[in-house]
């Protein structure tokens, strides 16, 4: 009973962790201002990274400077990919689903989100190598079936 309740909570502060990281790594950092992110913010994944896997002062450090080497790529694409959502849905509000501005529209959509789904991938796999073999583990356990869309089973829609 006792073993039961540790993995439940521990599976629980992973989903929560997950939830943290996924939340913020492709979403753009711009605030009402205009003004992005300062660089230097310690934002609660990392901490959440740090407690959870463990990390020493040099992973730490380490994945902490890939995070913010990363910020500027993820907010790029993140602006790319608002704008293909606004375009996409202006081009919806028309009703004209089969005119060839809607499926460019589409395949711009779809490209970008392979591009952004790419440098995530790329960007797990580097803080990964900064890691043991068994965080590196217990990281990527957590965060690739968020990066590639499969954390949890699709609901059916009838279809």
């Amino acid at each position: 009973m006792k073993r039961g309740l540790l993995i439940l909570l521990l599976a629980l502060a992973a989903s929560a962790g997950a939830f943290f990281i996924t939340r913020n790594q492709c979403q753009c950092g711009m605030i009402a201002d205009g003004v992005g992110h300062d660089g230097e913010t310690m934002l609660p994944e990392l901490e959440w990274l740090q407690h959870e896997l463990k990390l020493d002062e040099a992973q730490f450090a380490k994945v902490k400077e890939l995070h913010l080497a990363y910020r500027p790529t993820c907010e790029a694409l993140c602006m790319k990919v608002m704008t293909s959502r606004k375009i996409l849905a202006q081009l919806a509000a028309r009703g004209d689903f089969s005119s060839p501005n809607f499926e460019a529209a589409l395949q711009e959509q779809a490209a970008l989100n392979v591009e952004c789904q790419r440098a995530l991938l790329k960007h797990l796999q580097q803080t990964a190598a900064v890691m043991s073999t068994t965080q590196s583990r217990q990281y990527l356990d957590t965060m690739l079936p968020q990066a590639l869309g499969v954390a949890a089973e699709p609901v059916s829609h009838g279809h």
